[in-house]
């Protein structure tokens, strides 16, 4: 069957767009390292000072997070952490490009503080935050364990998405969609394979809502649901950047099964709780590096909400396939 005028017209631009993309990634790649990440830093200082908005989430957040500390510093730390989120981008390029020329993850990546954490045998469940170089540590984590399967947001352009996967699956890294990927990634997991999932952010629909930094917030449930069911481990760590370059230290904390007590809404709850403990104690690692300038706390639970009552084990991929993922 031949192609519509309509047809031809997104495929043209699908190649147009791909082509760009793998320029600009080209490009990126190949800033001097000082004057990419200096650049990008400072790019992003200014957008925070520039973003009112922005501003005051942050605020809010680090103001949890950091009582003591007084509203200039908190607002100086929020300038640099957003200088970090501005060069992740180039650590995707970059990435990019080690993996096509078939470089390793250990000319980037200190795995020293993750090698008792590494040794657990999968499947187990990596959860992370928005930290560091999350990219990079999900692909460090996948060469080390030799497979590792994730979720994440897809490219609508068909062949920029499978030049994606295709360099990521050269470091043992399978990515699967926001939306409905969870079955396939549980799938994965029981074979013997470990998962990864960014959980961090604010969850818009079925979250279980659990205190994170203090304050109550809407926390994704699919990881803990699956661990709980199946008796996985969950490590909490991320990739951190070191001395502003592209070079990071791996930091897996000590992996826990959450605990079944056979009530099964209080057994999820604790379980979001134990997962955000060990999320804040690897942001306090290295809190210039971390996204504070995320709504966190946009949706809050409802009159007479109490610890735990919302928090009913449902079945983990239904529950990610509607939910999309964070918001």
């Amino acid at each position: 069957m031949s192609e519509t005028p309509s047809q031809a017209r997104v495929r043209f631009r699908d190649r147009v767009v791909y082509q760009v993309a793998r320029c600009a990634i080209g490009v990126a790649a190949r800033v001097p390292e000082r004057l990419g990440y200096g650049l990008a830093g400072w790019l992003g200082r200014m957008f925070f000072r520039c973003a009112k908005r922005r501003q005051r989430y942050a605020l809010r957040f680090l103001k949890n997070a950091y009582p003591d500390r007084d509203e200039r510093d908190l607002l100086r730390l929020g300038a640099v952490a957003t200088g970090n989120l501005f060069q992740v981008p180039l650590d995707m390029a970059r990435l990019t490009r080690l993996l096509a020329r078939g470089g390793s993850l250990e000319d980037i990546v200190d795995y020293t503080a993750a090698e008792e954490a590494l040794r657990t045998a999968p499947p187990c469940f990596a959860v992370t935050a928005h930290l560091g170089s999350w990219e990079v540590a999900a692909a460090a984590m996948a060469s080390r364990v030799g497979e590792a399967h994730g979720i994440a947001k897809v490219s609508k352009n068909p062949l920029l998405q499978q030049w994606i996967l295709d360099n990521r699956g050269r470091a043992g890294l399978h990515i699967h969609p926001r939306r409905g990927g969870f079955r396939d990634l549980k799938r994965a997991m029981d074979r013997g394979v470990v998962g990864l999932q960014v959980v961090d952010q604010n969850q818009r629909l079925r979250g279980v809502f659990a205190p994170f930094f203090g304050e109550v917030a809407s926390c994704e449930r699919a990881a803990v649901s699956l661990c709980l069911r199946q008796r996985y481990p969950i490590i909490v760590g991320t990739a951190l950047r070191v001395d502003n370059r592209f070079r990071f230290r791996l930091v897996l904390l000590p992996p826990f099964v959450p605990e079944v007590t056979g009530d099964k809404a209080k057994d999820l709850y604790e379980g979001v709780v134990q997962v955000n403990r060990r999320l804040e104690e690897l942001i306090r690692m290295a809190p210039e590096q971390y996204l504070w300038i995320h709504d966190r706390y946009r949706k809050q639970p409802p009159p007479g909400w109490r610890p735990g009552s919302d928090a009913e084990e449902g079945d983990e991929a239904e529950a990610e396939a509607r939910s999309g993922g964070g918001a």
